[in-house]
């Protein structure tokens, strides 16, 4: 299963004014979502920059 991330506003993580981002996992380590990108390194992110977190297929 993979995770969209739906972002306040555009981030460094996703495309130009793009506002989601599609990752393998993430977890949630108080104040920051430890996030599992799809090239497989890992990023960080503050709670406060996400909207929503769904499920998705890819």
């Amino acid at each position: 299963m993979m995770y969209q991330l739906q972002f306040e506003s555009s981030h460094h993580l996703t495309e130009g004014d793009d506002h989601t981002l599609v990752v393998d996992e993430y977890e949630d380590v108080g104040s920051m979502y430890m996030l599992v990108l799809q090239d497989g390194s890992r990023q960080s992110v503050g709670k406060q920059l996400i909207e929503s977190i769904e499920e998705t297929s890819g």
